[in-house]
């Protein structure tokens, strides 16, 4: 209850904070702007309460949804969405913390959790009207379960039933907000679960991993369900004026963004559009290329401005050699960048705090991979390690920005902390026996 009471107290505050003086530039608040003013704009079309058909993407549909219920309730306030946003930021720290009890002991876990729930970056991304507070709380819900379900054999029938329904909607939520996701849990905890249930034959860990290899298959079907709820019609996308309000809703043929693949990919502008797909090194280039271009035409339309911190914007690959040569300066870029001394900061208060911050980070990780070295193996241990690989090669993949990026690593980089934690408490001659 304390490290929630912390982790709430520290995301509202930032909220509050936020909504009447801003810590940053306008563009950092680009998608709550946009949820805001697609809220209000739907809430003008549709006055009397009933919910009007809601365009764009799915997990637009979910946050823009989401928003419009809250301002039916409380006013459009952007405050009271912020709110909730930080009770769901605060409620992912509580699952994550509940899932590392699982597999470390209780000092390790507590200090994992205080972590995540006062690491900066994660107290500002939860406490806005973004993605990352539900996603991380589904994401975190669903490894907790899955783990619960296969380590804790004590259970009774009736929780294991409810662990077994909360790893399903973990799963299948987090995979609403990014589809991907279901592909990272898969190839990070499949031999994790599986090998759990060859050790303990009689054992629900067979559960967890059929649980597991049936989200992505049910996925399609799921997906296409919630969006003709929202919409009842054909998938569409809102346009936007200059000022950043939807003025109307169109349909431009983009299927792959409203209804989501499980491998990312982009329709690019050519005369006879072409879907590019991230599953092989020439999709991965023309991928990361599209998106890039899209991003850059973007922002000069609606902000003014040219994005200086886009990633490797001439990367091309032409075999998958070069996708492994390329990695790991991704990975370290997406991890760690900005440093101090290795990033022009140029005065900005945005990167000079995300320098600090990373020069932090960058410690926890050194100080997790010593007790990663020296701590036990187990299944469950290389699991966490796993998801925390397989996001950061999808990151180095797939991320355009340093921006997105830091805002994105909060999901998969605190699975080192309790190796790190473990770490730290071996050297204060204080962590637990095993």
């Amino acid at each position: 209850m304390a490290l929630a009471a912390l982790a709430f107290f520290l995301r509202a505050s930032c909220a509050v904070l936020t909504e009447f003086k801003p810590l940053f530039p306008s563009y950092y608040y680009t998608d709550a702007r946009l949820f805001h003013n697609a809220a209000v704009f739907y809430m003008e079309i549709a006055p009397s309460g009933a919910r009007p058909p809601i365009n764009g993407s799915l997990c637009d549909r979910f946050q823009i949804l989401t928003t419009l219920t809250a301002y039916r309730v409380f006013g459009p306030r952007p405050i009271s969405i912020k709110l909730i946003n930080a009770a769901l930021g605060a409620l992912g720290v509580v699952a994550l913390t509940w899932a590392f009890g699982f597999v470390f002991d209780s000092r390790a876990t507590l200090l994992a959790g205080a972590a995540l729930a006062v690491w900066p970056s994660a107290v500002f991304y939860t406490s806005q009207n973004l993605k990352e507070s539900p996603t991380q709380l589904l994401v975190f819900a669903g490894l907790g379960s899955l783990l619960a379900l296969a380590l804790d054999e004590r259970s009774s029938q009736a929780r294991a039933a409810a662990l077994a329904a909360g790893a399903a909607v973990g799963l299948l939520g987090a995979g609403m907000y990014r589809s991907f996701l279901l592909i990272a849990f898969g190839v990070a905890l499949a031999p994790t679960l599986g090998l759990q249930a060859f050790m303990r034959p009689r054992g629900r860990a067979a559960w967890a991993l059929a649980l597991l290899l049936a989200a992505p298959v049910a996925y399609p079907a799921v997906s296409r369900l919630f969006l003709n709820i929202f919409s009842g019609s054909d998938p569409a996308r809102i346009s936007y004026a200059e000022d950043g309000r939807p003025e109307t809703a169109y349909f431009n043929g983009d299927q792959s963004r409203a209804y989501p693949r499980l491998f990312p990919s982009v329709v690019d502008s050519a005369d006879t559009p072409r879907v590019h797909r991230s599953i092989s090194p020439e999709g991965l280039t023309l991928f990361r290329r599209n998106r890039q271009i899209s991003d850059r035409g973007w922002a000069r339309a609606y902000s003014g401005r040219e994005i200086a911190t886009q990633l490797f914007p001439d990367a091309a690959f032409s075999s998958w050699l070069d996708v492994l040569v390329f990695l790991p300066k991704a990975a370290f870029h997406v991890l760690f960048m900005p440093l101090p001394g290795f990033y022009p900061l140029d005065g900005r208060i945005g990167r000079v705090l995300a320098a600090l911050e990373n020069a932090v980070l960058l410690a926890v990780s050194l100080a997790a991979l010593a007790g990663i070295a020296r701590g036990c193996k187990t299944p469950a241990r290389m699991g966490l390690l796993a998801f925390f690989a397989v996001m950061t090669v999808a990151a180095a993949s797939l991320e355009f920005d340093l921006g997105s990026a830091g805002r994105h690593k909060a999901l998969y980089l605190p699975m080192l902390f309790p190796f790190a934690a473990e770490e730290l408490l071996r050297r204060l001659g204080r962590k637990e026996p095993a």
